[in-house]
C-alpha cells in the first residue's frame, strides 16, 4: 500500500523524490517492522528523503526507531499530531492523535526529551479560534466544519481558555487567531505549526504572529496550568 500510495505521489506531482514523506494515519493493528523496511527501501533509492508519521502515538514512534536502530536502518525523523490551546473532547476524525491538554503531558515529554520536529495541525482548533464561536451561539452553525468544532472544541474550558486568549489579545493589540498561533509557537517544543492562509491578509496575520514569543508564565495562563502570569 504504501509502495503504490507513493508511486502515485510522484506520477502526480511529476518528481522523481518526495523530500518529506509522512505517513497519514497509523493501524496499530500492522506491525512496524514492515513499514520500517519499505520506507527504508524508498529511502535508499532517492525517492524519499526523510521519512515521519501524522497521528502516530510516540509508544508507535519509538517502536519502529527501536526496530530501525536493531536493524541499521533510518528511524522516523518527524511527527505530526494535532496541538492547539484548545483540549479536543471529541477527535474530529477516527485515529486522530492530539498531544494536547494535560491528556498530552506524556506524549509532550518524550518529544520534549527527542527534540523531534512536530508538524502541529489545527492550531486554530478547527476554527474554535476565529472568534466566532460563542458560549450562546453554538445552535446556529450549519456547515459541517463548524457542527465539527462545536462537538470537538466548544466545552466550558475551552472557553475560559477563549476568555483569556481574548483578554491577552487586548494587551498586545493582536488578533484571537494571533495569540492562539502564538502559543503553539512558543510551546517548548520544535514545532513547526500548519496553517492555512485563504488570502494575503490571513499570511501577513501569521507572519505577525510569529514575532511574538510568549513568556512561560503566558503560556501556562492561557493553559488553566496557572491564575497568575
Amino acid at each position: 500500500d504504501i509502495t503504490a500510495d507513493l508511486f502515485d505521489s510522484l506520477a502526480r506531482q511529476h518528481t522523481d523524490f518526495i523530500d518529506l514523506y509522512v505517513l497519514h494515519r497509523d493501524d496499530p493493528s500492522n506491525p512496524v517492522g514492515p513499514i520500517v523496511e519499505v520506507l527504508n527501501e524508498h529511502y535508499a533509492a532517492g525517492r524519499i528523503h526523510a521519512f515521519g508519521g501524522s497521528n502516530w502515538t510516540t509508544a508507535r514512534i519509538e517502536a519502529a526507531n527501536e526496530y530501525a536502530d536493531k536493524h541499521n536502518l533510518k528511524p522516523f525523523v518527524v511527527s505530526s499530531p494535532n496541538f492547539t490551546l484548545a483540549v479536543q473532547k471529541q477527535a474530529p476524525w477516527p485515529n486522530c492523535i492530539s498531544i494536547a491538554g494535560p491528556a498530552g503531558e506524556g506524549e509532550r515529554a518524550w518529544y520534549a526529551k527527542h527534540n523531534t520536529p512536530l508538524f502541529t495541525w489545527s492550531s486554530l482548533a478547527g476554527g474554535f479560534f476565529t472568534g466566532r464561536f460563542n458560549r450562546d451561539n453554538l445552535d446556529t452553525f450549519e456547515s459541517y466544519g463548524d457542527k465539527l468544532c462545536v462537538d470537538c472544541y466548544c466545552t466550558e474550558e475551552n472557553f475560559q481558555r477563549l476568555d483569556r486568549v481574548k483578554e491577552l489579545a487586548a494587551e498586545h493589540n493582536m488578533s484571537i487567531p494571533q495569540i492562539a498561533t502564538a502559543y503553539v509557537m512558543s510551546y517548548p517544543l520544535n514545532i513547526f505549526a500548519l496553517v492555512g492562509c485563504a488570502h494575503a491578509d490571513e499570511y501577513k496575520a501569521n507572519m505577525e504572529a510569529l514575532s511574538l514569543k510568549l513568556t512561560p508564565a503566558e503560556v501556562a495562563w492561557l493553559d488553566l496550568r496557572s491564575d497568575s502570569r
